[in-house]
Order: C-alpha cells, then sequence, then structure tokens
C-alpha cells in the first residue's frame, strides 16, 4: 500500500470494497492469537500439562508400554482368552467364540501384526476409557441442569466440526509426538457422543417416575443412582459404542501423530505401495474393529453389519441422538387461551424507554462528532501513516477516527430507538430484541465501548494529537439509554414461562469469576504484537549497528563478530519493544476499561444468581439483563481493538491475546445470563381482567399464574 510524502495513503492504489484484495485490510489474526497463547502455554504452564499428561501416560504405561506384564509382553493365547471371556460376561458365548477366532486369525498374520493389533486393542481402551471417566458425568450434569447443558452443547458442536487436523498441532506441541498425544486427539473426536447420549437418556427418563422417587423421601443422589441411570442405560451404552467406534476411525491420525498401532502398518503401506502389507493390516484392523464393536454393543442391539454400523455412527457423530430408536415424541405445546392479551405498558416503562430513545439518538449523532484530531487514536497503533495527520479531524466512523467503536454507538444507538419505539407502540409483539431488555444492553454496550476509547492512550509513536468531544458524547448517551432502558427494565411486567428453581445459581456465579479470571490475564497479556523493522529498530540501535559495520571495515574477522552483535541487538530489540499490555505505559492501556467492566459484570451476577433474594423473579430477570449487558461492552472492547486495528494495520502488527480474551469474557457473561432471560416473556393477562390489576401484574405472586402459556 503505497504512502505519499504528507503521510496520507495513496487512494488511487487502495483496492476497491469489491476487489478480493481489500479482505487483506480487515484481516483478523486469529492465528497469531493461538500461536501467542500456545507459546505462552507452553512456557509458563509446563506443571499444569504434565498433571493433563499423567493419566495419559499411566495408563498408556499400565496397558501397553509396561514390559513387566501388559498387553504387548502378555502371551498370545492369554489376552485372546482374556478378550473372548470379557465378551463372554458382556454378551454370550456366540460373541465370545467368534471374538476368539477372529483375534486368533489377527495372530496368524504374523508376529508383526500380533504386536500391532495388541498395541490397538490397548490404544483404543485407554481412549474409551477416559472418555467414559469424563464423557459420563459431563453427560449426567447436562442432563440434570441445563445451565450445564447450555455451556457444554456448542462446545461438543465445535469438536465435532473443527477437524482434528486443526487440534492435533498444539497437542504435539505441549506434548510430543507419540501415543499419549495421539489418544487426546482420539477422545476430543470421539467423546461428544457419549455425552450427548447421556444427557438425552437422563433427559428421557420419565418425570412422573423421578418425581414419584423424589415424593418418597429419596435424596437426589439416590434419585440418580437408582432411578436415572439405570433407566438411561440403553442410550449411556449406545454413547459408549458410537465412541468406540470414532475412536477406531481415528487410528489412522495416530499413525500419522507417531503412535503404533495397526494403523502405522496401514500408513507405511500406503507410504511404500505395498499391496499385501495393506491387505493383511486392513484385515486385522477390519477384525479389530469387529470385535470391540460387538464386544461393546448393548444388548437387543444386533441388527446391522459394522460396515454400516460404523457409517450411521460417522453420518450420525453431529447428531447422534438419532441412533436411539425410543427416542421421545417431541411435546406438542399447549394451545395458549383465546382470551389472552399482553400486559399494558406501565408508567415506568413509557418513561424509561422515552429516555432510552433521546439516549439512542444522541449516540448517533455523536458518531459525526469529531472524535480525534492530528492522528489515529487507535489506528496510529498498527498504521505508520496514521501518527501524522497534522491539521485533519476525523469523525466517529472513520478509519483513522472511532472506526468500529463509533459503528458500534451507531449500531446500538438505532437498537436501542428501535426497541423503545415498537415496545411503546406493541408491547410484546415481534422478536426478543424489540423489548425494554434491548434498550438496557444497547446503552452498556455504547457507554462501555465508548468509555473505553475515552480512556485509551495513543501510540507512544505518535508525537501531537487531541480528542475529540465525539467520544465523551457517546458515552454520555450510553449511559442516558442505561438509565432508561434500566427503568423500563425494571418497571416491564415481565415473568417466565414457568416457575425458576427456587435455588441460588451457583452457576452464574462460577461464570462471573471464570469472567473476572479471563480479564484479568487478559489485562496483562499482549494487546499489540508490533514486528515491523522500523519500530522495534530504534535510532539508538540503528546508530549503534552503522557503527558496528563501519568499524568492522574490510576486516573479515571482524566483520563476523560484528554480524553477530547486530543480529544480537536486533533479536533483543524485538523481544523488548513488540509486546505492549493491558497497563504497557506505551500502550492504550486498555487494561483499567476492561478490568472495570469485568468486575461490573462480576457484581451483577451476584443479584442475577439470586444470592440477594429469589422471592421477585421479575427482578432476577432484570438484574441477568444487566449481566449480559456489561457482557456486551465487555466484549465490545475487545472487537473495537480488534476491528478498528485490522481495518489499518500495516504488515507485520498484530493485535495480540489480550482483546481476544477480553471478547470471549465478554461472551461468557452473555451465555451465563441467556439461559434466564430466554424464559421470560411478557406477562398475559385475561381480557376481562380488571384493568386496576394490570398495572403491577408482575409483583404479586398469584398473579403470575398468568404470564407464559396460558
Amino acid at each position: 500500500m503505497g504512502i505519499l510524502s504528507g503521510g496520507v495513503l495513496a487512494q488511487s492504489e487502495q483496492p476497491g470494497f469489491f476487489d478480493n484484495e481489500v479482505l487483506d485490510e480487515f484481516t483478523v489474526p486469529f492465528g497469531e492469537w493461538i500461536a501467542q497463547m500456545v507459546f505462552w502455554i507452553n512456557s509458563n504452564m509446563d506443571p499444569l500439562l504434565q498433571v493433563f499428561k499423567a493419566p495419559f501416560s499411566f495408563l498408556m504405561w499400565l496397558v501397553v508400554d509396561n514390559r513387566t506384564f501388559s498387553i504387548l509382553t502378555a502371551p498370545w493365547i492369554a489376552v485372546v482368552l482374556l478378550i473372548s471371556f470379557i465378551a463372554y460376561l458382556s454378551r454370550n458365548l456366540q460373541v465370545a467364540v467368534f471374538v476368539g477366532l477372529a483375534l486368533t486369525l489377527c495372530g496368524l498374520l504374523g508376529s508383526d501384526h500380533w504386536d500391532e493389533t495388541a498395541k490397538t486393542i490397548g490404544m483404543i481402551f485407554v481412549a474409551v476409557v477416559l472418555c467414559a471417566i469424563i464423557g459420563i458425568p459431563l453427560g449426567i450434569l447436562s442432563g440434570r441442569f441445563d445451565s450445564v447443558w447450555n455451556v457444554i452443547r456448542p462446545t461438543l458442536d465445535a469438536m465435532q466440526v473443527v477437524h482434528s487436523f486443526v487440534y492435533m498441532l498444539p497437542m504435539v506441541f505441549f506434548f510430543g509426538i507419540g501415543e499419549v498425544s495421539a489418544t487426546m486427539v482420539t477422545m476430543v473426536f470421539a467423546i461428544p457422543p457419549l455425552i450427548r447420549l447421556t444427557n438425552l437418556g437422563i433427559r428421557q427418563v420419565p418425570e412422573d417416575v423421578v418425581e414419584a422417587s423424589r415424593a418418597f423421601g429419596a435424596p437426589e443422589l439416590r434419585v440418580l443412582v437408582d432411578v436415572q441411570l439405570p433407566l438411561a442405560r440403553p442410550a449411556i451404552m449406545t454413547g459408549l459404542n458410537q465412541t468406540l467406534l470414532l475412536s477406531i476411525s481415528m487410528l489412522g491420525i495416530a499413525a500419522i501423530m507417531g503412535a503404533g498401532g495397526l494403523g502405522l502398518l496401514v500408513f507405511r503401506a500406503i507410504n511404500n505401495l505395498n499391496t499385501g502389507l495393506a491387505a493383511s493390516a486392513g484385515l486385522a484392523l477390519f477384525l479389530v474393529a469387529v470385535v470391540l464393536d460387538r464386544i461393546s454393543q448393548r444388548e437387543g442391539d444386533e441388527d446391522g453389519q459394522l460396515l454400516s454400523r460404523i457409517r450411521r455412527a460417522w453420518s450420525a457423530r453431529n447428531n447422534p441422538e438419532v441412533l436411539l430408536e425410543d427416542a421421545p415424541t417431541p411435546v406438542t405445546p399447549l394451545r395458549e387461551a383465546a382470551k389472552v392479551r399482553l400486559a399494558s405498558l406501565t408508567s415506568g416503562e413509557r418513561t424509561g424507554l422515552s429516555i432510552a430513545t433521546v439516549g439512542g439518538v444522541l449516540a448517533v449523532v455523536s458518531a459525526f462528532l469529531t472524535w480525534n484530531k492530528d492522528a489515529g487514536w487507535i489506528s496510529g497503533y498498527s498504521r505508520r501513516s496514521d501518527e501524522t495527520l497534522a491539521g485533519m479531524a476525523f469523525n466517529g466512523i472513520d478509519a483513522s477516527g472511532g472506526s468500529w467503536y463509533g459503528f458500534a454507538a451507531i449500531a446500538f444507538g438505532v437498537l436501542a430507538v428501535a426497541a423503545s419505539v415498537f415496545t411503546i407502540m406493541k408491547p410484546g409483539t415481534g422478536p426478543q430484541f424489540f423489548s425494554p431488555a434491548m434498550a438496557a444492553i444497547s446503552g452498556f454496550a455504547v457507554m462501555i465501548s465508548s468509555a473505553s476509547f475515552l480512556l485509551a492512550e495513543p501510540s507512544y509513536l505518535i508525537e501531537t494529537i487531541s480528542q475529540g468531544p465525539g467520544p465523551l458524547v457517546a458515552t454520555i448517551a450510553g449511559l442516558i439509554i442505561l438509565v432508561g432502558g434500566a427503568m423500563a427494565t425494571f418497571a416491564a411486567p415481565y415473568a417466565p414461562r414457568r416457575p425458576l428453581p427456587d435455588k441460588i445459581a451457583w452457576n452464574r456465579i462460577f461464570a462471573g469469576t471464570v469472567a473476572l479470571g479471563l480479564v484479568v490475564i487478559a489485562s496483562f497479556s499482549g494487546w499489540s504484537f508490533d514486528e515491523r523493522a522500523d519500530v522495534i529498530i530504534t535510532p539508538e540501535i540503528r546508530e549503534e549497528i552503522e557503527r558496528l559495520r563501519e568499524e568492522a571495515g574490510d576486516d573479515v574477522t571482524l566483520q563476523a563478530a560484528n554480524a553477530q552483535k547486530i543480529s544480537n541487538l536486533a533479536n533483543g530489540a524485538r523481544a523488548e519493544d513488540v509486546i505492549l499490555d493491558g497497563w504497557n505505559g506505551n500502550g492504550a492501556q486498555l487494561g483499567l476499561p476492561t478490568i472495570l467492566a469485568g468486575a461490573l459484570g462480576f457484581l451483577l451476577c451476584i443479584p442475577g444468581a439470586g444470592l440477594l433474594g429469589r422471592e421477585n423473579e421479575q427482578r432476577l430477570w432484570a438484574y441477568n439483563v444487566l449481566v449480559a449487558g456489561a457482557g456486551v461492552g465487555l466484549a465490545l472492547i475487545g472487537v473495537g481493538w480488534i476491528a478498528s486495528t485490522a481495518r489499518v494495520a500495516d504488515s507485520n502488527w498484530f493485535s495480540g491475546v489480550g482483546a481476544f480474551l477480553t471478547m470471549v469474557a465478554g461472551v461468557l457473561l452473555i451465555m451465563s445470563a441467556r439461559t434466564t432471560i430466554s424464559e421470560f416473556d411478557r406477562v398475559k393477562v385475561y381480557t376481562d381482567a380488571p384493568q386496576a390489576d394490570l398495572a403491577d401484574v408482575s409483583g404479586d405472586a398469584d398473579e403470575k399464574v398468568l404470564a407464559g402459556a396460558i
């Protein structure tokens, strides 16, 4: 990208918006963030990595690598008889005989094939055992607690959608090449069906059976052990079977990662174009798969050949619930009563929404005011040409001005106005976006994001810069929206579709604590990584480099010595000055607004979780709305920094992982409150109810019966 002598980008050389090259101006350095985290973890958290590695290493040593007695050192006939006996205990004599014959055939292919067969069985056994130890408890927690399932479900989606090659490299980087890292990758790929089906099995247990056991005085542990787990056993066994089949399908990946087993023989045959080895190794792999599949099948599930079962397991890996033939039919919701209408607008609600509307308009206007002059406030970090723009002024949407912080002010200002106006005109109808809750969330978003821009410091490379009224006006506008939105939210007649659990939501406290911890880590993490040569090589270093070159002259020996000194100077400069964290005096110092926003979100989690009382459900909803708003504002600090710098970034400049972790902490706060928020709707009342009762319909416990589905 060309630069004119005055420091302004040559517009003629800039790609158009519809050119593919324009994407380079908005590059999000996600790979750099992950690389930064991986290198930091590998350098600073080796004891913790060893804790994670220990159970994998111990089980692999116990089952496979132990030279005293393991599956590799035991006589082949003893292994065959032991596995056949296990098949007899878990299934029947017919399956046991088949298992014995199949494993014997694997041994008759040769001692090398038997060693790899034994190693394959051991690796799969370790992977499935660890999957069961972790997956079944997680599935039980997911089945019993909706909040846990709401966190686990997107994680499982990511584990199943992301290809194993993506997370294979970090595993190798952390734990090295071999069986341990291969088992970990196999476990990540194979565990989701077990968690999903265990969760489904627990949820399929008839509610009347569970309630009957509780009515007879059974504690929750007895309900789980004596009622839910026995009835969920078919689903859990199906999950174990699917996990085993998916583990078998990962043997090729394990071979690539340096693990042994039959996958290694197949991999070697492909590399050497050895048809005979491929055929024999493929036969042994097929027999092992059939043996393990037959042993792990649940009773009454004899239908289907192995290949068709593997195909079903693979095709249903993202939705394993379809494998259960006895899945319940979705319950059809009851038809709402005909003579109901939504509660009218309260006076407090109308006043608050009117205030929010004024604040939303002011937020939009603020984006077109001057945000900074003479240089780029945020863009000056990532683009050298923005360090000197004397006499120029920039508004909230200019790349050298507010940039994405200004866009956030416009977007959430418009959203606040739309939510307020729509609620005033047609309360409770339409999408959930158009509600008092969205006005309060928009207020937090505008206030926190604009305040972070206001508190941010410009780049240390900028000599002259001044801030305009735009960010201050936007911050005030966000505060106005928040005050109005909060007034309307606390006054709005909203109630849950079904009664909330009468207990403290400790998971929300935990989520707030984790978010606050992430924010603290983010504030001390790098927010900018500057590897531009003209930045890391300061004038002093450049002068020293020139002196060393002149000193060397034509002396070859001295040239070599001074070249090493020059290299050390450059590397030392890169190690010292490139990374700027959230508190560094040369950086934007966004650590303070990040900590404040995270602490505010954590404090709001306390009443949102019911620690200050659970009698008034509407207030719980209102506090959770504020938690979500704080999360949106916190996330926008990171999003604004990442998007604004990426919009103009020079080569070799990257936003840091601190901004990414800030964004993750904000999303965590949003997700912790989302479940409760989504449970609430505007109160429905009978059309013939007295008008006087509609003003405060959410405050009395008897009137809440009218809320939700009637």
